[in-house]
């Protein structure tokens, strides 16, 4: 049995490798640019407890409030990826399909771990033309692993670096899930039993510390332990001994430990570095009800019909019942009636099928509830998925029994090739910035990010013109989107317009006065216009907002000390070498203001301390080199430290 699953796990690794192989080069999208790349926290080991004690450490956003997630887990693997490869992304990609094809081989396990004497499903095969006690169980445990491993579905989640939240918290799901069968499986009491249960509680807490969607797992270990007889505190025989377990307090002992443990923990954490459990909602839970049930039947389209897949999707929100909601609704209710009607039914197999058509619900409950500003992400759904793979596996196992092993994997292999065309379409896709987001804005075209994303990948190629017809489109379809008016101002500053540059940076702080970011944008472009006394009061402003960035410190200092005040401008240039110690181009600019001040013997030491941060440098110490839009290189900075040495010593 081992050595079968073994090469089972070999042929998965195989396979995704095939699927997936041409995403080994893409390069990082989105998100992944303050996850990842300009992440500086993840460039050192030394930061790795940090990661659980401290969520600014997840993004180059440093505000608890702005980085919003506590997912140390996936903070760690980045870390340990840029240990292992830096920035190359074919690492990050690497690791992706490995949690990836580790979830596949998980479904197979637990679709093989539910067809067991325990649980009464019987392992009976065989039909017309054969099948043996445990072929069926394979053929339906791998339909489903490898179904779940190729749809294209999850090519999102796969290709996208930041995304590894939704593979990681899935793999752990899956793993506490499948330890959990296994501890029904066990006569109470016994060392395996302890060991199965032990293992769930521990991958639960994996799950936790990846993504915060894993805290329904309780709800799924619970719900398994009332769907299926012939296993400790299971009732959904009728409906009196469903109501009967139900009310018994007893029922939830083994469920204790995992919310004690763990969740509410985990919510402490949340709640004392967030200051709440979850965000503020932006949508009354009506009009989020309403708004989800489309998204919900989306889902299912897409499973089936893997056509219209993209980043970002166009989902209305709905305030009332249109008629959107109620066809969406009537479908949802549909299927969970037979959902609730398989369960009853006698047969272990319709009962399967129930139980993983709830599964779909429990692991969007929280997605479905909680508002978010991307309505529809199909990484979100990525465990969702696994409804599908089994139903789909189940069936085919169906026809496995009564037509024999050709036919079922003439299917198999049937649904394996489109599903691997299509992903292996969506890698292509996912292979360029411009080509993705160019499909993302055919296919979500009152998206009003994809418009701003398009902008961007358009600007990164010097296509300005192309960049700014891009952004003035979104205008129109949103022109309360920030960063759109953001991007125009760039762009007009890129080209030389500052004047209608300010003017672009005053509309996006008009419909967001509180993005720090733009105050300093602000800052800038008044700096280069020569208007020191506007750049200092918008410096003032970002810094109102956001007092623990260096690089207002440092720009801060640069304009006053301009504007004649040299003493004012060293207290700001040491606040950001308190916050950065290795921020070479503050401590640089810190140590010229101090030798104008005739403090040559402090400004030899700032200059000191650069050439032994510059000496001491290895790729696991990053230097912050400056600025933000035209970085300064750290050896050029070096260098131009060099000969102030030699200057001043030589006096």
């Amino acid at each position: 049995m081992k050595i079968k699953a073994v090469w089972i796990l070999c042929l998965f690794l195989i396979i995704g490798v095939v699927v997936y192989g041409n995403s080994f080069s893409n390069p990082f999208h989105y998100d992944d640019a303050i996850t990842v790349v300009r992440n500086n926290n993840i460039q050192t080991l030394r930061n790795i407890p940090r990661f659980f004690t401290d969520p600014r450490m997840a993004t180059a956003i440093r505000l608890p409030s702005e980085a919003g997630h506590y997912r140390p887990l996936v903070v760690t693997s980045y870390a340990v990826n840029y240990a292992l490869g830096s920035l190359n992304p074919m690492g990050y990609h690497l690791v992706n399909l490995a949690f990836h094809v580790g979830a596949a081989f998980l479904v197979f396990l637990i679709v093989q771990a539910m067809f067991t004497p325990t649980l009464s499903l019987p392992r009976e095969g065989g039909g017309k033309k054969g099948g043996g006690t445990s072929s069926s169980v394979t053929c339906a445990a791998l339909a489903a692993g490898l179904i779940f491993l190729v749809h294209p579905f999850n090519s999102e989640a796969v290709n996208y670096i930041t995304a590894r939240s939704s593979l990681m918290s899935g793999f752990f799901y899956l793993l506490g899930f499948y330890f959990w069968v296994r501890f029904r499986e066990q006569a109470s009491g016994n060392y395996s039993s302890a060991v199965f249960y032990i293992a769930s509680l521990f991958a639960f807490m994996g799950g936790m510390l990846s993504k915060e969607v894993v805290i329904t797992l309780p709800i799924m270990l619970w719900l398994y332990d009332l769907y299926f007889p012939n296993i400790p505190h299971s009732a959904l025989r009728t409906l009196h001994s469903a109501l009967t377990t139900l009310l018994d307090w007893r029922t939830y002992i083994p469920y204790l430990p995992f919310i004690l443990i763990v969740a509410i923990p985990y919510m402490i954490i949340r709640t004392s570095s967030f200051g709440e459990v979850v965000p503020h909602f932006q949508r009354d839970l009506w009009t989020q009800i309403f708004t989800e049930l489309p998204v919900l039947v989306g889902h299912w389209k897409l499973f089936l019909w893997p056509e219209g897949l993209s980043l970002m999707h166009d989902a209305e929100i709905y305030h009332s019942i249109a008629r959107p909601v109620m066809l969406s609704g009537s479908l949802v209710l549909t299927y969970a009636g037979v959902s609730l009607y398989l369960a009853f039914l006698k047969q272990s197999r319709w009962r399967i099928i129930s139980f993983f058509m709830l599964w779909f619900f429990i692991v969007l409950l929280p997605t479905t509830i909680i508002p978010l500003n991307i309505i529809f992400q199909e990484n979100r759904g990525y465990l969702t998925v696994v409804s599908f793979a089994v139903i789909a596996g189940l069936v085919i196992e169906k026809v496995f029994r009564k037509w024999g092993w050709k036919i079922s994997a003439g299917v198999i292999l049937i649904l394996l090739a489109v599903y691997s065309v299509a992903t292996f379409h969506r890698n292509t896709v996912w292979g360029d910035d411009l080509r993705l987001w160019k499909d993302t804005l055919e296919k979500a075209p009152r998206t009003t990010d994809a418009y701003v994303g398009l902008a961007g990948a358009y600007k990164e190629r010097r296509d300005l013109f192309l960049s700014l017809e891009t952004t003035r489109k979104g205008i129109a379809v949103n022109p309360d989107d920030f960063y759109l008016w953001l991007n125009l101002g760039q762009i007009h500053e890129i080209l030389g317009d500052t004047d209608q540059a300010v003017l672009d940076y005053k509309k996006a702080l008009e419909v967001d006065p509180k993005q720090a970011y733009i105050w300093k944008d602000l800052a800038m472009i008044y700096s280069k216009k020569g208007d020191m006394e506007q750049s200092e009061l918008s410096l003032r402003e970002a810094l109102k907002l956001r007092n623990d960035d260096p690089s207002f410190y440092y720009h801060l200092g640069k304009v006053i000390a301009k504007r004649g005040r040299p003493a004012e401008a060293v207290d700001m240039l040491e606040k950001a070498v308190t916050l950065h110690p290795r921020y070479i181009v503050a401590r640089f600019e810190l140590g010229m203001t101090l030798e104008k001040m005739g403090r040559t013997g402090e400004a030899i030491m700032q200059y000191q301390e650069i050439i032994r941060l510059g000496s001491a440098r290895r790729r696991s110490q990053p230097l912050m080199s400056g600025e933000d839009k035209e970085p300064t290189p750290v050896e050029n900075t070096i260098e131009e430290t060099r000969q102030r040495l030699k200057e001043l010593t030589a006096r």
